[in-house]
């Protein structure tokens, strides 16, 4: 079966800056690391560039190669992942916000501190199911 080409995606990209990043720290090529898991370094090239997301199997044997555990490819993944949606809700509030007249701009933005502050300062109370 042929394999489909997969799209130059933020977790292909986060993941191969962290192969990247690794790779140097140990002092390798990618020619050196391509051969320790037999795979071309052509295709760690293109991990490195976000081109193509490795196998389970190879960011496994990845991983150990550099000792370190396989969850580290994904650290900063899910951290753009909410940067980007909080900027998102942000551009929507402030075209929310664009809509009001100033009065309704100064009581949404009263609201929203008031709102802030209380659940900064509250400690959050867990509900039993029942």
């Amino acid at each position: 079966m042929a394999r489909t080409k997969r799209k130059n995606t933020e977790l292909a990209v986060e993941i191969g800056k962290v192969i990247r990043k690794q790779r140097k720290a140990a002092g390798m090529t990618q020619a050196i690391l391509a051969e320790t898991i037999g795979l071309e370094s052509e295709t760690v090239s293109r991990m490195e560039n976000g081109i193509r997301l490795p196998s389970i199997e190879k960011l496994v044997e990845i991983a150990d190669v550099f000792c370190m555990p396989v969850a580290a490819f994904f650290e900063h993944v899910s951290t753009s992942k909410k940067q980007q949606d909080n900027h998102l809700l942000a551009e929507k509030i402030n075209v929310a916000l664009e809509k009001l007249p100033e009065a309704g701009k100064s009581f949404v933005l009263d609201v929203a501190q008031n709102y802030a502050r209380y659940h900064v300062t509250q400690p959050r109370t867990v509900r039993k199911k029942d």
